[in-house]
């Protein structure tokens, strides 16, 4: 332990960050993430601001041989930049942003969020737009590893193909430039799988070039359209036709939830609601949005903005904050929705132990979906026309296996309509997990790891090196969601 004592306080004198330890003021913010959930205490936490305290954290992670894991944004929903008696690094002052605007360009560093993007876009690239997260407070890095799904995704691509450059602090503590025509075979392949192959496999990417995009008009059309959820059969059917036919401007979410009864704002009612998000003039978004709005939603709210200050408007609306949750996802393939899909949402949300819990899905396809996408990167569900996420949220540890276990049994009713899972929203007790989030890009995700790091530096419960399984059998074994490492 003295030997220990000696190395953390050499290598904090030669940090421009500092360690965080157990005990100190700020330990409990610091290791605090999205998900209430998970509550993994770390040994000390490295809060690393510049590259050399990261390639610093590194070496010492490994001469001290504890585990280590990343945080950037803090929103895993698995919690695995935690880790229980560890090192976690965290790259939360880590927020440069700069500008080219000859190139229409951003590099950002990896600790900066989503909310630090928008505001420094708004306030020094405007009409420029990033293809970044609806979530203000989701960090870039974990984000646009696992792909990154954008409102103007079906317009651009995944934010994962517009990294145009990323460097990254490998295993053995040396940084390296990735990008598509890098010099070296191997940074070649470290650029293509860390496009969609996932945070926290691979190395620490510090820093990171984005394509910007200027829009068609100065502002975007977005708000929502909200139904009786007891009209889901008609609507959510009519929905799914319309939302196949739009151009790929439009992307049309979708949420079934509980939201205000505008006549009793104290009630909260079963609803469908659709966000939508046109990328052009208002005027044409509400043209496009006449077939919905023809079937009488029952709350209708439209805005013109900028998409960065809609993106603030709206974007919150899926934080679980300090409440508790376990998030489950599935692919949606291009056959969409049928009868029996919208008869089990409905069925299982009437009997939601939370009245928190809420369905949401992503519009794909678009620009997702290229000609010739291979060079993109290894996500692989591009193909699919939405992203299906179901988010359990309740407030009482005492409730955890009551909502675990309506949660995974609602995925699992809809599992044979599902084609694969989506990285970014992680899930310890998802079957075949591996091949559901990475198809057949598997064992070629697998053989860069072991190029780039051949001893496994860089491990999680679930990382592409991994052979855990959850056991599935009821009762539900729950020690996975409890745990990061293996």
């Amino acid at each position: 332990m003295a030997d220990l004592r000696t190395a953390i306080n050499d290598l904090a004198r030669h940090l421009s960050g500092y360690v965080c330890e157990p005990g100190s003021p700020e330990y409990a913010n610091v290791v605090a993430i999205d998900n209430g959930r998970t509550r993994t205490p770390p040994a000390l936490v490295i809060r690393a601001n510049a590259t050399a305290d990261v390639r610093r954290a590194i070496l010492f992670a490994r001469e001290t041989k504890l585990p280590m894991t990343v945080r950037g944004g803090g929103h895993s929903a698995a919690g695995y930049c935690l880790n229980r008696g560890g090192i976690v690094l965290d790259l939360g002052l880590m927020k440069g942003i700069s500008l080219d605007k000859d190139k229409k360009r951003l590099t950002v560093q990896m600790g900066a969020t989503w909310h630090d993007v928008y505001g420094y876009v708004s306030r020094s690239a405007a009409p420029l737009i990033p293809v970044g997260g609806g979530c203000l407070t989701v960090g870039l890095p974990g984000f646009l590893q696992g792909g990154g799904y954008s409102f103007v995704s079906r317009s651009y691509g995944l934010g994962s193909d517009n990294v145009t450059e990323i460097r990254l602090v490998d295993a053995a503590g040396t940084l390296r430039t990735l990008t598509a025509d890098a010099k070296d075979q191997h940074d070649r392949d470290l650029f293509w799988a860390c496009r969609g192959g996932g945070g926290g496999n691979f190395g620490v990417a510090v820093e990171m070039t984005l394509q910007l995009h200027t829009p068609p008009a100065k502002t975007v059309l977005g708000g929502q359209l909200s139904f009786p959820l007891e009209r889901a059969e008609e609507v959510i059917a009519a929905y799914d036709a319309w939302a196949k036919k739009v151009p790929d401007a439009m992307a049309a979410y979708g949420y079934v939830g509980l939201e205000p009864d505008p006549a009793e704002p104290t009630r909260r009612i079963p609803a469908f609601r659709i966000t939508p998000v046109y990328n052009g003039p208002y005027a044409d978004g509400v043209d496009l949005l006449q077939p919905m709005l023809r079937l009488n939603p029952f709350d209708v709210r439209l805005y013109s903005m900028p998409l960065p200050t809609l993106e603030s408007t709206i974007g919150r609306s899926t934080l679980v904050g300090d409440r508790l949750a376990y998030i489950r996802s599935g692919m949606i393939g291009d056959k969409g929705w049928n009868a029996d899909m919208i008869k089990a949402v409905q069925e299982a949300m009437a009997c939601a132990p939370s009245p928190d819990s809420f369905v949401v899905w992503t519009h794909g396809l678009g620009k997702v979906l290229t000609p010739d996408c291979t060079d993109l990167g290894p996500y692989p569900h591009r193909d699919k026309r939405y992203v299906f996420e179901l988010k359990s949220i309740w407030n009482d540890p005492a409730d955890t296996r009551a909502n675990v276990e309506w949660a995974y049994d609602f995925g699992e009713a809809l599992s044979s309509q599902f084609h694969g899972a989506y990285a970014n929203y992680i899930d310890p007790l998802q079957k075949g997990w591996a091949k559901a989030y990475y198809g057949d890009n598997l064992a070629r995700l697998q053989k860069i790891k072991k190029e780039a790091d051949p001893t496994g530096f860089f491990r999680f419960q679930q990382s592409v090196d991994s052979t855990f399984e959850p056991d599935v059998s009821r009762p539900l074994d729950l020690s996975p969601l409890n745990r990061t490492l293996v």
